[in-house]
């Protein structure tokens, strides 16, 4: 369970992924597209967020989605997983892990921290 996130968190992490794009922004673009992709595929965060991670799959995995359309969704991922700076993204990952999936890749997606800070609806 995430704790609500704090305005000023929010716009820490907003910082840390402008300041990542202006330092890698290869690593962002790929970032970038991987949750967009994401979002129009209607695959959970959650999932994109373990495949990144590495963490246990069981509880994100999209039951819904045929294999082939995740095969080709895993390969954009691992595109990301495999660029030379993704340990980057990991490490912002980790550092907000308690905002939530949602509200992390939101903010990729230029969303503004005012309109996420204490939105429980997002998934």
């Amino acid at each position: 369970m995430f704790k609500l996130a704090s305005l000023n968190t929010l716009y820490d992490a907003k910082a840390d992924l402008q300041e990542l794009g202006r330092q890698y922004p290869d690593v962002y673009e790929n970032l970038k597209h991987v949750v967009s992709f994401t979002r129009q595929m209607q695959i959970k965060y959650g999932y994109m967020r373990a495949l990144l991670m590495e963490e246990d799959l069981k509880t994100t995995y999209p039951e819904f989605v045929k294999g082939s359309i995740l095969n080709l969704y895993k390969q954009e991922v691992d595109k990301l997983k495999n660029h030379e700076d993704f340990t980057v993204v990991q490490d912002i990952l980790s550092k907000y892990r308690e905002i939530g999936n949602a509200k992390i890749f939101l903010l990729v997606l230029g969303a503004r921290p005012e309109m996420l800070q204490g939105s429980t609806i997002i998934k």
